[in-house]
Order: structure tokens, then C-alpha cells, then sequence
């Protein structure tokens, strides 16, 4: 997804080239149906309709039987099935398992009960409970810790009934495959998941694991809603296309097998519709992080020719809450952890983040992306007062000139309310 904006440039003796950004708030998510482009200088807002593709809630179907000899008799779980389903969760090594941990000892039974049921595409057999609401809560906790299920949509129950009494429920799967697709796609996403954690040479540090796969699945993904199966990982294994489900799910998946805490967060884009994201733990803190929005690359153009901008927006790379509050609004599904530490945000890590006007910081900025043969420098502040003092120093003092090494020209766009800058070098 695309959006054009107008540079003008202009050279060192007049003054810098200046471009107030049209500043793309990108509604990409499962459900979206409609993009916003805010205008900085106009704080006006068009909105561009799109295919609607409203967000495939999980699919419930309810069955109720009258109780009689002919169906006293129901599937149980075998044995064999509940235990092995109930060793892997009790040996959670605190990283895959988050929404199980959430549960109490009751909901527990069920929740492992369902995931043994879906986990070997069992159909028809019998829950400990005869809640509804129970299975239900349960079901969609399995989902939130099992991004490796892509082969269920949801599941129907059958309430067996005597009278106004339920004696008890049986349980399906919704499956889109049979046991042998099953298989075979699964090997493939393990095969994805290889691949990707087999090119990471870089240090043990969790942060630069998050960063890295934050990187992979965008450079390797292209944001479609009419990819198929773009809500579960297989998308982005076989088409590498997907949207903010199919992100998400590879994410957590692919650091949970590299060793990093990470779960699905869900909830809304403010104004739109529903979209999910993750949240990691680094060192001991949580962050919020969203690749979809990660993304979002777009077209600068001034009268000379395009200006592609970075295809990898960092703004969404281990961010707090307060940050991420601006555009997400949360689920009240499950219990969050907090996210209010800036220690590892992507600009804080990489020398980018200034909370006042250091000029060797932001020497050093430069003299990196040079090195690394970068062609776009961003710098973000701590809040308005910091930027506006970082705009006066590098565009209406021309400051920005005492960084370039000898360039008498340079293109920029600012995004005032993020408080960032990103200069073309």
C-alpha cells in the first residue's frame, strides 16, 4: 500500500529541502476496511474504502439432543491423548504457554481437554463441563497459545439434554484439513521456521532475536488480504502473504522456538476493526510489538524522481503501552502484562532516541548509517518540546548540513506527532 508525498528540494544556500509528511496511519489489519492518510499541515483525513473483509471471528456451532439409550454412549478422551496433552502443558517452560497459565485449576482441565481434542482432530467427544461459556473461554485461550494449530477455525458442541438439563457436552473440531494435509503443512511450517532461525548469526541478546525475526517476517511478507489462509501462519509459509493474524502468529511461534517470550495481544485500531500483535519480554520487561504495522512502506516523490522509504517502519518495534495506546486499543480477553519500559525500544537500542539536543548523538547516527551504507536516518525524541528543539538545531539553523560530510542537498520528511524525523542521505 502505497501513498505519494511532495518533496521539494532545494539546495545548502537557500535552504534544505522541506517536506511536512503526509503522515499514514495504516488501518493494515484483519478486518480493515478503510485506509486513513493524515495530513500533518491540514489535519484533515481521507479515508480510501476498500475490500471488505471483516475479521473471521472463531466459528461456534451449537447442537442440542434430546438424551436416550441411542446416545447415552459418547466418545471419551483416551487416556493415552489427555495425558500426553497434559505432560506438555505442565512442563511449560514459561514461554509458550501464557494464556493456559491465566486459567484456574478447573479451566485447566477443559482447556487441555480441548487442545487434545484439536490437537489430534478428534470429533464428537466428551468435555468435563457443561458450560457453554467455559468451553468457549477455554477454546479461545488454546488459540491465543497455539499459533502452530492452523487447521482449525473453530469447533461445535452438542448439549445433550434431559428435560431442560444438560447431562453433557460434546465436542468438535472446525478442521480445514484431514490428518494427512495436516502433516504435510506442518512440516512445512517447520521448514519455515528452520530457515528463518538458521540465518540469525547474531548475539544471544533478546532484543536483537526480536529485531531480527521483527525484519525477517517483513522483508519476506507482503501485507494481502486475499491471501489464503491469511489468518493463521500457513500464509505467510506458502504464499508469504498474509495479514496482521498471519504476522503475529509467525512471530510467536518462531521467537518462542528461538527461546523468546512472546504472545498474541488483540484488539482494535481506533475507528476500525479488529487486528492482533504481540508482546515480548526482554531482560525482564515487556513490550509491545506489531510487525504488520512494521509493514507499512510507502512512496516519497519530489520533482526529480521517487524516494522509496524505508520498507521496515520501526515504530512498532518494543514500544510501551502508552505508545502503542496511541493507535491500539486492547481486548479485554486476558490479562496483559505491562509494558512501560523504554530500556529496549528499537530507537533507545540503536543511538536514535534523544531526550535532549546531543550533537555527538546524532554525529553518531550518521557516521553509523554511513558505515552500514544506510540510506535513511531517523531520529525520534522523547516528546514535542525535544523535537521541536531537534528541528530548529538541524532544518531552520541548517544544522543538518554539519552532519552530512560535504552534501549541499538533502530530502527529509517529519512526522511531527510521533515525534520523528527521517532524513535521506
Amino acid at each position: 500500500m502505497q501513498s505519494s508525498l511532495k518533496i521539494r528540494k532545494l539546495n545548502k544556500k537557500r535552504a534544505i529541502s522541506f517536506a511536512v509528511a503526509m503522515v499514514m496511519v495504516l488501518s493494515i489489519f484483519t478486518g480493515c476496511e478503510n485506509l486513513s492518510f493524515f495530513k500533518a499541515d491540514t489535519e484533515q483525513t481521507q479515508k480510501i474504502d476498500l475490500d471488505n473483509n471483516i475479521s473471521r471471528d472463531i466459528i461456534i456451532v451449537e447442537k442440542v439432543e434430546e438424551l436416550d439409550d441411542s446416545n447415552d454412549e459418547t466418545a471419551e478422551l483416551p487416556a493415552k491423548d489427555l495425558a500426553k496433552a497434559s505432560q506438555e502443558l505442565v512442563k511449560n517452560d514459561g514461554l509458550k504457554y501464557y494464556a493456559y497459565d491465566e486459567l484456574n485449576d478447573d479451566e485447566k482441565i477443559i482447556y487441555t481437554e480441548i487442545y487434545s481434542i484439536i490437537s489430534t482432530l478428534s470429533k464428537d467427544t466428551k468435555v468435563s463441563t457443561k458450560d457453554p461459556d467455559e468451553i468457549e473461554k477455554a477454546f479461545n485461550y488454546v488459540m491465543l497459545d497455539h499459533p502452530e494449530i492452523f487447521y482449525v477455525t473453530g469447533y461445535s458442541f452438542t448439549k445433550y439434554m434431559r428435560g431442560n438439563k444438560i447431562e453433557k457436552i460434546t465436542l468438535s473440531g472446525n478442521y480445514t484439513m484431514n490428518a494427512s494435509e495436516v502433516e504435510a503443512n506442518e512440516k512445512l511450517v517447520d521448514e519455515y521456521v528452520d530457515k528463518c532461525m538458521s540465518s540469525y548469526d547474531g548475539p544471544v541478546d533478546d532484543y536483537e532475536k526480536v529485531k531480527y525475526v521483527y525484519e525477517y517476517l517483513i522483508k519476506n511478507t507482503e501485507y494481502d488480504m486475499a491471501a489464503k489462509n491469511n489468518q493463521n501462519i500457513l500464509s505467510v509459509v506458502t504464499e508469504g502473504r498474509t495479514v496482521c493474524q498471519g504476522y503475529a502468529k509467525s512471530m510467536q511461534l518462531i521467537l518462542n522456538r528461538m527461546g523468546v517470550f512472546c504472545i498474541l495481544c488483540e484488539g482494535i485500531v481506533k475507528g476500525t476493526e479488529a487486528h492482533v500483535w504481540n508482546i515480548v519480554r526482554i531482560d525482564d520487561n515487556y513490550y509491545q510489538v506489531d510487525a504488520t504495522w512494521g509493514d507499512a512502506s510507502y512512496m516519497i516523490e519530489d520533482n526529480t524522481g521517487d524516494f522509496e522509504a524505508p520498507e521496515i517502519n520501526y515504530d512498532y518495534l518494543c514500544v510501551t503501552d502508552d505508545e502503542i495506546k496511541e493507535t491500539h486499543v486492547f481486548k479485554d480477553n486476558i490479562t496483559r502484562p505491562i509494558c512501560d519500559s523504554m530500556r529496549d525500544n528499537y530507537y533507545v537500542r540503536e543511538g536514535l532516541y534523544l531526550t535532549e539536543i546531543n550533537t555527538d548523538v546524532i554525529m553518531a547516527a550518521f557516521d553509523r548509517a554511513r558505515e552500514m551504507d544506510e540510506k535513511v536516518v531517523t531520529l525520534k525524541c522523547s516528546n514535542a518540546n525535544v523535537y521541536s528543539a531537534l528541528y530548529n538545531h538541524l532544518v531552520e539553523n541548517h544544522g543538518i548540513f554539519d552532519y552530512l560530510k560535504g552534501s549541499t542537498t538533502v530530502n527529509y520528511v517529519q512526522f511531527r506527532d510521533a515525534c520523528r524525523i527521517s532524513f535521506y542521505i
